[in-house]
This record gives C-alpha cells, structure tokens and sequence, in this order.
C-alpha cells in the first residue's frame, strides 16, 4: 500500500445524501468541491464511516487477543493468531491501523480546508452553525485518530518519552506525488499537544450541541468523554476528574438498573449508558462490523457452540460475582462446546456482542458500536482520583456508584493506595473486556502481560508446534512489540521516516 497518507483514494468519496454509506464510485472531487452547507454535511457523514469502521471488528478484537482474557480453541485455524503469539512485524498486523487512521485525518484536513475556502457571505445564522458543526466533526476526527495512532505506534506520555518518536502530524491535505513535503514524526510531546489543539477546537465549535442519549453524531457531551480519556492518558488527573464528572454527575446518562435493561441496551441497542451509539441500519445495507471473532461459535442447525476463543479460567471463574448484571449478561455458563477432538460440557463463554436480529442473523453478532460509554467515565474520574493523591476516599464513591447499580450484592469500598488501584485495573476489566482497552491500559499503566492464566481445559486449547510458547507467553513492561512497528511500505513511500522506525524491528 504505497503512499498511504497522501492517497488520492480518500478524495475518491464524494458523499451526496445523508445515507453515510451512499458513496459514488470514482469520483476525485477538486477545491471547490464544497459549495453549500449540505455539500459540507455530506463530506462530514465520511468522518462517521470511518469512526465506525475503526471502533469495531477486528480493530477491536485482535488487542482483545493479543492480551491476557482468552486462549484459541484447538480448532481455532490461525486466526489472529499472529497477534496471539505477539508475532508481529512492520509488515502485519497493523497496517490497516496505520492507513486508516491517516486516511480518515487526510479527509478532515481536506473538509477543513474547503470549508474555510468557501464564500459564506450569503449564508444565515443557521447555516454558519451547521458549518460549525461539520469543522467540529473535522477537528474531532484529527484529535480521534491522532490518539489512535499514538496508542499504537507510540510509547506512553511521561517525562521520560517526551522527545521519542511520536506521530506524523497531518495538518494540509496534499494528494501529491511530491514526498519532499511528507512530514517526518513528530515527538510524543508535540502528538499528544497536537490532539489537545485539536479536540479543543472541537469543543469550541460543538458548544451549541448539547449531548444526548444514544446520539448517532457528534455532540458536546462526546468531545468530553473523548478529552477526559486523553487527559487519563497523559496523567492529567485533574482535567480526567472535571471531563468525567461533567458528564456523570449531570445524571443525563443513566445506568441500566436491572438485567432486562442491561440485556437490551447490549443485545437491541437501546442505547441507554450510551454518550455515543453509532448508527447503523440494516435496510440501508449499512452494518457494523462484528467485534465477535468467534467467542461464540454457534451453529444453530447442529445446536452446537464451536468458538475460536474460550475465556481464561481467571475471566470464567473468578472475575465476576455470579450476582453481577455483566456477568448474568455477558457470560454464558454450562455450554457444552465440540471441537474435533470430541465434546466438553460445563465451559463458560464470552458474548458481550449477542447480535441484534435487527442487522442480522443473531449468528452474525451485529450490534451498533458503543465507542463512548457513561461507565468508563465513571472508571477515568476512579483512576483520576486516586492517582492525583489524597482523594482515595472520592475515588471509592465513583466506583460505589458504578458497583451499586451492576451488582445488587455489592459492597461498599473502603480500600486505599495500591489495593485501590488494584481494583481499578480489575473494574475496568469487568466493564470494559471486549471492547478493546485492555492491551493498551496494560501498556499505559507499564504493568506488562503476565503469562496467560490457566485454560479452563487444557485438552480444548490449541497448544502445539509454533503456537505452544504463546500459551505460557509473558511481555515485560519493557518490551518493543508494545509500540507497533511503522508499516515497511510507509518507510519506502515517505523518505522523511525511513529512518525513524520504531526500535526493535
């Protein structure tokens, strides 16, 4: 994939109604493309199609893998398997990762761009605010793939990786075959500072779009799920605390309160506990991709459960209270599952994703993607407040809050220090496993991958020839495969990173 930034395919989509997936084929649209504030809005429907296609599928599931939750059946066939096995290298298995990301940041640079060049002199009120919104929507997308890409191809942010190899930043669109205006990376301080502009911009452009329940696009309410994340993520503890309380103290996004609210929010997309719900419409013929790669394996005609993927025993047996609404909703117990060596009864599977008949066959595991939840807001303001010092006690109460409504025999905390941070990292594990934090909150917080736990049944799981190491695999902190490698065919395209990959490959 040659010159993956600058790309002229990006311009190849020009969006002509408010279907997000209605895309003439063909089409490389010139300056002046943009002519009116519905040619505006159109383009902006592209930046939701890349969200949704890089917050679900695969780009969710392989950092699933690549950490310590689940183990491949003995029928599993290889895949993910590289990312199982951290057998990775600058050619596989993040390169879609790479292309995506910079694709979707090249489009908002080119909305950006033509939207500024526009003749608004006639245009209303109204019109000049829905323009706001469409530059919003660019501003965000640049800050969300930004971060994307830094928690790839990146180390964290601290003192320490400041002036490492960060990102590209991309801030013209130049569909152009000169690479002596490519960019070089930037360091880890000036990435991170760049998503700050950016996702600022953003927050001053979307102050007239309240947030909602389930909202499909962009709102206020979103930007400050998004700026509390990146604040937890560069330890600034007291913007994560004033994003994340914004939005949780505010009551406007409830949590479910019993089983058949948490069932339906996550088999029929009620979107309740959601700040974002991306959209989706099977009669359009515009689906999500699945974040299941096969937890579940079932075949109806046979009734039989044949997964690629089987929960740890530490994730079957001991992560949950059996009282747990996640458990009761996410986790299948009793299953009897059939490989080709025979048949297993009493295994425990993992199907947050069950599949909305709405989309689908319920097979398919269909549902519309959650990329900002009102949950991990609670957990970001918990981490915030224990890591800023002197606030344990505050930290328990978003936790209590969060506990309370997911387990009717939960106890009120009262642990302190370590052991409270303790219960942070396992919390999050319970809220958020499947939907992609955990390789990466493994990476932030410099804890390293301990070998993968116990199998539930060691006969099921595939531990033979090149994939038995992968089974007893444990990463040090500081090992290089927690920054991925920079794609081989971006090094041959853009000559100013050549010589600027990540160490280790």
């Amino acid at each position: 994939m040659k010159k993956i930034i600058f790309s002229l395919a990006v311009l190849a989509l020009l969006v002509t109604s408010c279907n997000l997936d209605e895309q003439p084929q063909g089409v490389i649209p010139k300056a002046g493309a943009i002519q009116t504030v519905e040619d505006a809005e159109g383009w902006a429907n592209e930046e939701y199609i890349y969200l949704r296609a890089y917050t679900a599928g695969s780009y969710i599931y392989t950092t699933e893998i690549a950490s310590d939750f689940f183990n491949p059946s003995i029928d599993y066939g290889n895949r993910e398997g590289s990312e199982y096995r951290w057998d990775w290298n600058s050619g596989s298995p993040f390169v879609d990762i790479w292309a995506g990301g910079y694709s979707a940041i090249n489009h908002a640079c080119f909305l950006i761009e033509e939207i500024e060049n526009m003749d608004k002199s006639g245009f209303d009120a109204s019109e000049l605010k829905r323009l706001d919104k469409v530059l919003g929507v660019a501003y965000f997308t640049k800050a969300y793939f930004g971060l994307k890409l830094l928690e790839y191809y990146a180390p964290i942010y601290n003192a320490s990786n400041k002036d490492k190899y960060g990102i590209m930043l991309v801030d013209l669109h130049r569909p152009s075959g000169d690479i002596t205006s490519y960019p070089g990376r930037s360091t880890v301080e000036e990435s991170y500072q760049w998503v700050v502009t950016n996702i600022n911009k953003s927050e001053t452009l979307m102050g007239g779009f309240p947030g909602e329940v389930a909202a499909d696009e962009l709102t206020i309410d979103i930007v400050r799920a998004f700026q509390a994340r990146l604040a937890l993520y560069m330890g600034q503890w007291d913007l994560a605390i004033s994003k994340s309380t914004s939005l949780v103290d505010g009551g406007k996004y409830p949590l479910c309160t019993d089983q058949t609210e948490m069932t339906d929010l996550w088999k029929n997309d009620s979107g309740k506990e959601c700040i974002m719900q991306l959209w989706a419409d099977a009669s359009a013929n515009s689906k999500p991709s699945s974040n299941d790669p096969s937890y579940v394996g079932y075949t109806p005609s046979n009734d039989t459960y044949r997964p690629d993927w089987i929960p740890n025993k530490w994730v079957a047996k001991s992560l949950y209270s059996t009282t747990d609404l996640r458990f009761k909703t996410w986790i299948m117990t009793g299953i009897k599952v059939t490989v080709s060596i025979g048949t297993a009864s009493g295994m425990t599977l993992f199907n947050k994703f069950p599949g909305n008949t709405a989309l689908g066959a319920e097979t398919a595991h269909l549902n519309k993607i959650k990329p900002f939840r009102i949950a991990e807001q609670y957990l970001i303001a918990a981490e915030a407040f224990a890591k800023k010092g002197g606030a344990d006690a505050v930290a328990c109460q978003y936790l209590d809050k969060l506990g309370e409504k997911r387990d009717p025999s939960y106890h009120a905390l009262t642990a302190t220090g370590d052991a409270l941070m303790e219960y942070i990292k396992e919390e999050r594990v319970r809220e958020l496993i499947g939907e992609g934090f955990r390789w990466f909150d493994l990476k932030r917080w410099g804890a390293g991958m301990a070998a993968r736990p116990d199998p539930q049944l060691a006969a099921l799981i595939h531990t033979g020839g090149s994939n038995g190491p992968a089974l007893n695999l444990a990463v040090s902190a500081s090992d290089h495969k927690w920054v991925a490698p920079i794609p081989v065919d971006e090094l041959a395209a853009n000559p100013q990173i050549r010589d600027q990959q990540n160490p280790g490959y």
